[in-house]
């Protein structure tokens, strides 16, 4: 009996596996839970710049999408005015800055008080 439980248990700790979320932007609450999907995955950005110089001791990932995603975008933190969207990597919420109007662009800005973190973010971008 004791067997068949534990085999019952094995099998439904092997079945309940977390999701895991692509690198990417994504609604975010206020308490930095995901609150839906992908804008934009790290696969839709066209370009990023690591900025280092601007101010000393931080670090920032300047980036822009594809053209192909900016309507999305656009959409998206049209959306998300005075609510949160936030940089997912490798399951965590890096930054999650309040919209405060649509942005046109396809530009963002990735920024940690780690600057450790966003320089590893960056090499694992460029790589």
């Amino acid at each position: 009996m004791y067997r068949s439980l534990l085999v019952i248990a094995a099998a439904l700790l092997c079945a309940c596996t977390a999701t895991r979320h692509i690198d990417g932007w994504y609604p975010v609450s206020d308490s930095d839970h995901i609150e839906g999907k992908v804008i934009a995955s790290v696969a839709d950005f066209e370009a990023i710049v690591l900025d280092t110089t601007s101010i000393p001791g931080v670090a920032f990932i300047d980036g822009r999408l594809k053209p192909a995603l900016i309507p999305k975008w656009t959409d998206a933190t049209e959306q998300r005015i005075s609510k949160r969207i936030g940089f997912v990597y490798n399951d965590s919420v890096i930054t999650a800055p309040t919209v405060h109007c649509r942005i046109e662009s396809g530009s963002f800005t990735i920024n940690s008080n780690d600057k450790s973190l966003i320089l590893r973010i960056y090499r694992s971008l460029t790589d």
